[in-house]
């Protein structure tokens, strides 16, 4: 027999049918179309790929093992091949199999639940919050609690960090999305600075953090298969309850539907999330893309959606995994850049399909907030702040300078990281004072429209080719990686919509972070030194290396300063600056270029440096207003002395320990990120 709540929810889909055809939940009804495929037969296909990937999972990457040593997984023999399949490769399998099952689980459970199809684990903040867990967990405190305890205890606190930012649950799709992305830079500079403290545990902890799949034993799949077989099962449990739920809180109300289920949703969501955290380290995107092809190929249903979502993920991460084995040096190419790579264009795909765009905050006028002070007054007070940020990194180190011998001598060796930070942190301003004039979007900076991460991988890649740091090359490589960015935005074209520029930004982050990892580990750099670089560091810059951004950001300074007038009439649209005849593809090329080349010169000089390029525009346009005759140098001041001050405070917080200057600034600027976008209008 039915139970009540059946009947009357058939009853009612019954009614529904007459008036409203197809109406399976919210996401099949705005779509407005019919299943692509039967879902079972679609199923069905899936499980028999996988079953068809696992002989080649098993066998490439080593050469050990050929095809005829599959028999011994039915007729076991003596031998070190025994022993490679039986301890290395088996589980290794299973792990990718598990893993991509409930990473697509899990991103299907909070899809629904948040109504937000760019809602993922690693989008929402619980994969890097996860990370940072276990890492704590293993470094700091000697492993206390079980892996999966503290996987999901992170996550969930993730969870709902992201969400108390973003403002709730029902928010914006696109704000959810960068609220999450927010939490989990924040959570990643965390975790990178206990990483570098792990010394020769650092090499294998990189690798992990890129979602590496390499398994020795059934130990630690014995620990987490319990946990992942829990998850899958509810979430399967839940399919019928989460259809009732998309009808809406009221209609799934009078349905006798309780408020536990979503919650509920969540918690099994983020259990799965765990569990593949504890087992693979961060993987991302394979939550975020196989729910939506799932449900554009079978519709909105549960029973639907979560197995195929199920099956579907562990496909894509099957042959994630066996591209990375076949790509990489004895399977050592980290799985979960790799799916990084792929995962990065579908979001951006995601992202610019996404209806209800947010274009508050990017209209065709920029605010243009109240002077505080007057440009003397700015004047002395950046001045003054340049002179205690240049004093405090000659004196602050390993001890102070003024109680360790001759300051003269102390000082004269910290000297050249310290017009470093300055340079860099010059240009990075200007860089974020343009693009946000360019944009008229206060979340734009080279950080969080991807240029800087474009640049950075560029400067490995001229690196791992000969190119010497600051030479004039390897400068023209890392703008050359900024450029390439600047170029795929362009031809996005989602430059009128503030957070989907910044998402569109964000995806390409990831991608070209993830090329970036492949590379590090391909070209065999050494772990610690690339990870520093990565996160931005001034350390062991010569004089004249460090000498060199000085007198280009001067140039530029300089020129741009003669088009300020350009870019007070570009800041307020472009409708009103032809208007007033002002050429405006010129001088948005202009800004454009020089934006780019600001950032590849940052970068060539210190690595990738965040926040400094998105926060220092908009300290100066709180205390002298948006006239860019005052905003464009007093930017740079601004840049160079939060740099200064941040190189100082990460030499001297944990000395002898450095902690590069990007991960003291990442820390610094998510929260103040996070404050402009709570701030924002919703």
């Amino acid at each position: 027999m039915k139970t009540d709540i059946s009947e009357r929810f058939e009853g009612s889909a019954g009614r529904e049918r007459h008036r409203a055809p197809a109406r399976h939940g919210p996401k099949r009804a705005a779509l407005g179309r019919r299943p692509a495929a039967h879902p079972w037969r679609l199923l069905l296909c899936c499980a028999l790929l996988v079953l068809a990937s696992c002989p080649p999972a098993l066998i490439v990457g080593t050469d050990l093992l050929g095809w005829g040593d599959l028999t011994r997984l039915f007729q076991p023999r003596p031998g070190i091949q025994q022993a490679v399949l039986e301890t290395l490769r088996l589980p290794r399998l299973l792990v990718a199999i598990l893993i991509g099952a409930a990473l697509g689980t899990a991103g299907a459970l909070m899809q629904s639940v948040l109504r937000n199809s760019l809602a993922a684990p690693d989008i929402v903040g619980v994969t890097s919050a996860a990370q940072l867990a276990l890492v704590a967990n293993h470094l700091l405190f000697s492993a206390a609690v079980p892996d999966l305890a503290a996987t999901s205890l992170g996550g969930l606190a993730g969870c709902l960090l992201s969400l108390a930012v973003a403002g709730g649950a029902r928010v914006a799709p696109a704000r959810l999305a960068l609220a999450g992305v927010a939490v989990s830079l924040g959570l990643g500079a965390l975790s990178s600075a206990i990483v570098l403290f792990a010394d020769d545990r650092a090499s294998g902890l990189v690798l992990w953090s890129a979602g590496f799949l390499d398994q020795t034993g059934w130990d630690r799949l014995r620990q987490v298969a319990p946990g992942l077989g829990l998850g899958l099962v509810l979430a399967l449990l839940l399919a019928r309850s989460l259809d009732i739920a998309s009808l809406g809180e009221e209609t799934a109300g009078n349905l006798g539907l309780g408020r536990a289920v979503p919650f509920l949703s969540l918690g099994v969501a983020v259990l799965l999330s765990g569990a593949a955290v504890s087992l693979a380290g961060p993987i991302g995107f394979v939550g975020l893309a196989v729910p939506n092809l799932a449900r554009m190929a079978v519709g909105s249903r549960h029973r639907h959606v979560l197995p195929l979502s199920a099956v579907g993920g562990a496909l894509v991460l099957l042959w994630a995994d066996i591209a990375a084995q076949a790509l990489g040096a004895n399977g050592a190419l980290p799985t979960g850049a790799l799916v990084a790579c792929v995962g990065a264009p579908a979001m951006l795909f995601l992202v610019l399909r996404m209806r209800g765009g947010a274009r508050q905050g990017g209209g065709d006028r920029a605010p243009s907030p109240r002077a505080l002070l007057p440009p003397a007054r700015l004047a002395a007070l950046l001045l003054a702040l340049l002179l205690c940020a240049g004093l405090a990194g000659l004196a602050a180190g390993d001890g102070w300078a003024f109680a360790n011998g001759p300051f003269l001598d102390t000082a004269a060796m910290r000297l050249p990281r310290l017009l470093a930070a300055a340079g860099a942190g010059a240009l990075l301003g200007l860089a974020g004072t343009l693009l946000q004039t360019l944009t008229r979007n206060p979340l734009a900076g080279p950080e969080t429209l991807g240029i800087l991460q474009g640049a950075a991988l560029f400067s490995l890649v001229a690196i791992g080719f000969g190119a010497v740091p600051g030479s004039l090359g390897f400068f023209a490589a890392t703008s050359a990686g900024g450029g390439v960015v600047v170029l795929v935005l362009a031809a996005l074209k989602a430059e009128r919509d503030p957070l989907k520029l910044v998402l569109c930004g964000v995806a390409l982050a990831a991608g070209f972070g993830a090329l970036s990892t492949l590379f590090v580990v391909n070209a065999q750099f050494q772990m610690t030194e690339a990870l520093s670089w990565l996160a931005g560091s001034t350390h062991g810059r010569s004089l004249t290396q460090a000498a060199v951004p000085i007198p280009f950001a001067a140039i530029l300074l300089l020129v741009l300063w003669l088009a300020r007038r350009s870019f007070d009439v570009l800041a307020q649209g472009d409708e009103t600056a032809r208007s007033l005849g002002l050429a405006v593809p010129a001088t948005r090329r202009l800004a454009l270029g020089a934006a780019t080349l600001a950032t590849g010169l940052a970068v060539s000089t210190v690595g990738a440096v965040g926040f400094i390029g998105l926060l220092a525009p908009h300290a100066v346009r709180m205390l002298g207003g948006s006239r860019h005759g005052v905003l464009l140098p007093a930017a740079m001041g601004m840049g160079a002395a939060v740099t200064m001050l941040a190189d100082a405070v990460g030499r001297a917080v944990l000395a002898p320990y450095e902690v590069p200057v990007g991960i003291v600034t990442a820390l610094v600027g998510v929260p103040l990120f996070l404050g402009i976008l709570r701030r924002s209008p919703r």
